[in-house]
C-alpha cells in the first residue's frame, strides 16, 4: 500500500457555497432518502436562491447524519443548506469521492463532531479535517467501477420496483375505482384491521439492529428488538402521511400507524386502497404546525366493495408484489455485498 498517501478530506475536495436562483431538481434532508437509498421527488420546492450543486457532486444531509443520507448527483439542480454539497478536486475520482464518504465510519466520525441532541449536525470545519488514504486516480476509477456494478443492479431493481407497483395502482384504480359500483357493499377500514400505533420509548440504534425501525418520515434504522411481526401496512401519522408495505419483524415510533390485516390476503389490496385514497383519509387532519390524523381518521374510512370474490384479482396484486419483494430481497443482499466490499476496498485490503 505504499503508493497510497494519507490526506485529510479537505485536500481531495471542497463544500460547494455558490448560490443559484434557478431552483431545478431541488435537494433537501427531507427527499434524500437514508442508508444510502438516493432521493425522491421533493414535496415543496422554496423561494429564493439555494446551494448550487453540479454532475458529480457529493450531496449529504447534515441532519442527522446517522441517517446516512447521501447522493452522487447526476445532473445539475440546487440544494437546501441543510444538505452538504461536496466537490472533488483534481486528486479525486468523484465517484470515488462518494464511495469514500458512504463508509460507516465517515458517518461515525461526523456524529463524533456533530452538535445538538434531538437533531445532531455535522461540523463542516471538523468534516474536513477526516484522515484518508487515496490512491492514485487510476486505482481510483477502479474501485469506483466494481462498486457502481453493484450500484446499477440495485438501482435497476428498484426501477422494476416502481414499474411493479405502477402496473399494480392501475389495475387497482381499473377494478376498484373506475368500475360500475353498482350494488357494491360499503366497508370500513376497521372491518380488515386494527388500528394500532408503534411504541412511544422505541430505542433503536443505527448498528447493531436486524429489523427495521419505522418513524413518520421516510427514515428505516434498525431496532434492537421489534415489537410487530406480519403482513403490515405502515402509515405515517403526520407530517407527509407516506405510506410503506412491508412483510416481517419491525419497531415503529408511536406516531406511526400500524397496519397488519386480519387476513393476509387483504394485504396488497388494503395497501394500494390506502395509497390511492390517502388524501381522503388524511383529509381530517388537526393541528396549525404539524398536521396529525387520529386513529379514527383510518378506522372509520369507509369504501365500497363488490359483493361477490375478488380473490383472483387479489391473487394478481400479490404476484406483483412478490417480485417486488423478491427484487427487494435482492437489493438488500447486494447492498451488503457493497457495504461489505466498500472499507477493504477503501482500506486497499483488497486490491481492485
Amino acid at each position: 500500500m505504499n503508493y497510497w498517501e494519507t490526506y485529510n478530506l479537505s485536500d481531495i475536495c471542497r463544500f460547494v457555497t455558490s448560490r443559484t436562483c434557478n431552483i431545478e431538481n431541488y435537494i433537501s434532508t427531507e427527499n434524500m432518502l437514508p442508508n444510502k437509498g438516493g432521493i425522491t421527488s421533493p414535496s415543496n420546492i422554496p423561494n429564493g436562491s439555494a446551494i448550487a450543486y453540479q454532475l458529480g457532486d457529493v450531496l449529504i444531509s447534515n441532519i442527522r447524519p446517522y441517517f446516512q443520507k447521501i447522493w452522487l448527483a447526476n445532473c445539475n439542480g440546487a440544494c437546501s443548506a441543510d444538505v452538504l454539497c461536496i466537490r472533488a478536486n483534481e486528486k479525486a475520482n468523484s465517484k470515488y469521492l462518494y464511495y469514500l464518504l458512504s463508509q460507516q465510519k465517515f458517518f461515525d466520525y461526523v456524529m463524533s463532531g456533530a452538535k445538538g441532541c434531538k437533531m445532531p449536525r455535522g461540523d463542516k470545519s471538523q468534516i474536513m479535517q477526516w484522515q484518508i488514504f487515496l490512491p492514485p486516480l487510476a486505482e481510483q476509477k477502479r474501485i469506483a467501477d466494481i462498486l457502481s456494478a453493484i450500484d446499477d443492479k440495485i438501482e435497476l431493481n428498484r426501477r422494476i420496483n416502481a414499474n411493479l407497483e405502477q402496473q399494480a395502482q392501475a389495475l387497482y384504480k381499473s377494478w376498484f375505482v373506475d368500475a360500475d359500483s353498482t350494488g357494491w357493499e360499503t366497508k370500513r377500514l376497521a372491518d380488515f384491521f386494527n388500528v394500532i400505533t408503534g411504541k412511544k420509548d422505541a430505542n433503536y440504534s443505527t448498528k447493531d439492529g436486524v429489523y427495521p425501525f419505522f418513524t413518520c418520515s421516510q427514515d428505516i434504522l434498525k431496532a434492537p428488538n421489534y415489537s410487530f411481526e406480519g403482513a403490515a401496512i405502515l402509515l405515517a401519522g403526520n407530517g407527509d402521511f407516506n405510506v410503506k408495505r412491508y412483510i416481517g419483524k419491525f419497531e415503529a415510533y408511536q406516531r406511526t400507524y400500524v397496519l397488519i390485516p386480519f387476513e393476509k390476503r387483504y394485504h396488497s389490496f388494503l395497501y394500494l386502497l390506502i395509497k390511492y385514497h390517502l388524501q381522503e383519509i388524511t383529509g381530517g387532519s388537526r393541528g396549525s404546525v404539524i398536521k396529525f390524523i387520529t386513529k379514527g381518521n383510518i378506522a372509520d374510512f369507509t369504501f365500497t366493495m363488490p359483493p361477490y370474490s375478488i380473490d383472483e384479482k387479489l391473487s394478481l396484486f400479490d404476484s406483483l408484489f412478490n417480485e417486488i419483494d423478491k427484487n427487494t430481497i435482492e437489493i438488500n443482499n447486494l447492498s451488503t455485498i457493497r457495504d461489505t466490499l466498500l472499507p477493504k476496498l477503501m482500506s486497499g485490503e483488497i486490491k481492485a
